[in-house]
């Protein structure tokens, strides 16, 4: 039977009776009894349906309106309520006599009139609680309420049936168009679990929740291969996965509610197996209601979910919780090599150590890549393009990418800064030999990665040598946007923070916190929610970079304002002090181009003693010159570089000593 007959002849039969109920309606009296007893013609055009039905069901035919019957485990009578209700929104004439069993003027079924048409005026509990709020009907939205308002009689309440069931007589099995924006269907996972490196026996574990049908819970940071091994042994396993956001659901009860009533509805029908991503965001917070408890009330069976950490509650139904662990240098290196087959051998150890990736970076950054490489030999360039498409599209909205133009030679300082600048690349180049080849995680145990801090007057360098520092790792460094960070809602602050501090981990980038005194300041003394609030944040971050395991640079102008316990967390501290004179003079040579027009004598040490400058005022002022020679269509010299010296000194406040 296919689908199209099997609507017509429904809704044949519920014409007949829909006739059935408005005659007994208009021939009752008080005498009469008050059931109806359906007419042998309707009886046997139902059966008759449903023998059709079961043979064609034999046969291996896929009907979804069958489907929904069975999958539900509809009664006789619910799956009538259904027809009654497709028969209103398709049939004409069914619509009129539904009006006609209604005992007011209601344009829509009422529940009087659905008693009348389904039941026959019956009186029992499965009448009851088949309309009720807990029945199928409605408890999975299959049928929707029209009239909310409080104090309705129960006869008056009108209904409809739901867009869902619509488009299944229609017949369509697509997953429910309403789900759009916070579940899809997963296509698989992008690499085997023969593939997938894992850590401390993680896939028996999940196997064994798998093989018990509990909710399981994979927790790590962000892309250590949470959801891939979760999607390959579905996969495995010949199940289809419904992924849902976490952080799509929404933030108030009765919505989140209703929502799970229709993710939960879609896996019983299309036979899918929910996985919930930032399991973690459902719990509660300063902005939204803790909605665990109904993941746990409406979704049964196998249920699957990820976290950044366990979730400490009382679970009715404890899930089986799974770390995955962060990688070692080895499996990071199998990786990129599965990732890039074009790289030549020996590679993949070495961008195991310049770029310890996520696995989902990995293989995001391989791929985009390999796309750019096309026929071309694989170049450093095409994998830095494919590391800076992942990290452009995982931090955009909270930190943007800046690269400078500088060397090694336009910084100028002193030896120990030079020094300690050396000392903070060889930490971050040599982790894996010390933490992992010697074993210096396990005695360290926490705050593997590194953190610098960077301070001093303005223009003395600091987020130049930031980004000479990343240059020469071989990575992208990211201004965190302060103003996209920091929200003035309670708990969103933590909450892009985290965002940030995950991605920037997982994709190995440098985070630089320009000004960091704002962000990073000292804790005071509660004396308002504000204060409160405040402290709050830099909990977050002192527990944050605690646990940290990438690069973080903090700059600031305010040494004394940072408060002290991220000192303790530091693994290195620049001062970048004023330049004496002699730095001076270097500084105005390396600040002049060689394809710039010069003449004369510049009388550089002559201009080092007399202006007591930082570096980013050299530079200004040797700007100053430089548009001051164009404009004059004249060079560079002596006297130019003297007036543009003596108006950027005079900007900043300051008055030449006349006995120089």
């Amino acid at each position: 039977m296919l689908q199209a007959e099997l609507v017509y002849e429904q809704l044949a039969a519920v014409r007949r009776r829909l006739r059935a109920a408005v005659d007994h309606m208009q021939a009752t009296t008080v005498d009469d009894a008050p059931v109806l007893r359906w007419p042998p013609e309707l009886i046997a055009a139902e059966a008759a349906i449903e023998a059709r039905i079961q043979a064609t069901s034999r046969a291996g035919t896929d009907l979804p309106m069958v489907r929904l019957r069975d999958r539900f485990g509809l009664t006789p009578t619910e799956e009538r309520a259904l027809w009654v209700l497709v028969a209103h929104e398709l049939c004409p004439i069914s619509r009129q006599m539904i009006r006609d069993l209604a005992t007011e003027q209601a344009p829509d079924p009422t529940t009087g009139a659905l008693r009348r048409a389904v039941y026959a005026q019956e009186l029992g509990p499965h009448v009851w609680s088949e309309l009720g709020d807990e029945g199928t009907l409605r408890r999975f939205a299959l049928i929707d309420q029209l009239d909310a308002t409080v104090g309705v009689s129960e006869h008056r309440q009108t209904w409809k049936v739901s867009r869902r069931v619509l488009a299944l007589v229609h017949g369509d099995l697509r997953l429910d168009r309403a789900l759009e924006e916070l579940a899809c269907l997963d296509t698989g996972p992008s690499c085997e679990l023969a593939e997938l490196e894992l850590t401390d026996g993680a896939h028996a574990l999940v196997e064994e929740a798998f093989d018990r049908s509990s909710m399981v819970l994979v927790h790590g940071r962000v892309g250590t291969g949470r959801r891939s091994l979760l999607t390959a042994i579905a996969r495995e396993r010949g199940l289809a996965v419904l992924t849902i956001d976490g952080k799509q659901l929404a933030k108030e009860r009765d919505p989140a509610h209703r929502q799970l009533l229709r993710i939960a509805r879609e896996c019983q029908l299309l036979d899918l197996v929910p996985l919930i991503t930032n399991l973690d965001a459902l719990g509660a917070s300063s902005e939204a209601q803790d909605r665990l408890d109904l993941v746990e009330r409406e979704l049964h069976g196998l249920v699957l979910a990820t976290a950044a950490r366990p979730i400490a509650r009382r679970w009715k139904r404890a899930p089986i919780a799974v770390e995955l662990a962060p990688l070692l240098g080895t499996q990071r290196a199998r990786l990129w090599s599965r990732a890039l087959p074009a790289a030549e051998s020996g590679d993949a150890e070495i961008l195991s150590t310049m770029y310890p990736l996520a696995p989902a970076f990995i293989h995001a950054a391989g791929r985009i890549a390999v796309e750019r490489c096309g026929e071309e030999r694989m170049t450093p360039e095409h994998i830095e393009a494919g590391l800076r498409a992942v990290l452009d599209d995982r931090l955009a909205g909270l930190a943007t990418r800046i690269t400078i133009t500088q060397t090694w030679d336009d910084l100028v300082l002193p030896d120990d800064q030079t020094t300690a600048i050396a000392e903070l690349l060889s930490r971050i180049r040599e982790r894996q030999r010390v933490y992992e080849d010697w074993g210096f995680a396990n005695k360290v145990g926490k705050g593997l990665g590194v953190s610098a801090l960077f301070s001093g007057p303005p223009g003395t360098g600091k987020t130049m040598a930031a980004g000479l520092v990343a240059r020469a790792l071989r990575v992208e460094l990211y201004q965190v946007d302060l103003s996209k960070v920091v929200s003035k809602w309670i708990g969103e602050t933590e909450k892009n923070l985290a965002a940030l501090f995950d991605a920037a981990e997982a994709g190995h980038a440098v985070l630089l916190f320009d000004e960091a005194d704002a962000l990073f300041g000292k804790r005071t003394d509660v004396k308002s929610s504000n204060d409160r609030h405040a402290n709050q944040e830099v909990n977050f971050l002192l527990q944050r970079l605690e646990t940290f395991a990438g690069i973080c640079i903090l700059t600031t102008n305010h040494e004394t304002a940072i408060d002290e316990a991220f000192r303790r967390r530091l693994s290195v501290h620049v001062k970048f002090p004023m330049p004496e004179a002699e730095e001076r003079a270097r500084l105005w040579e390396a600040m002049l181009p060689a394809d710039a027009p010069r003449e004369g004598d510049l009388a550089i040490d002559a201009l080092a003693t007399k202006y007591v400058m930082s570096g980013g005022y050299i530079r200004n002022a040797v700007l100053r010159a430089a548009f001051l020679a164009a404009d004059e269509e004249g060079v560079i010299d002596a006297g130019r570089l003297a007036r543009a010296a003596q108006l950027e000194y005079e900007a900043l406040g300051k008055i030449v000593s006349t006995n120089r």
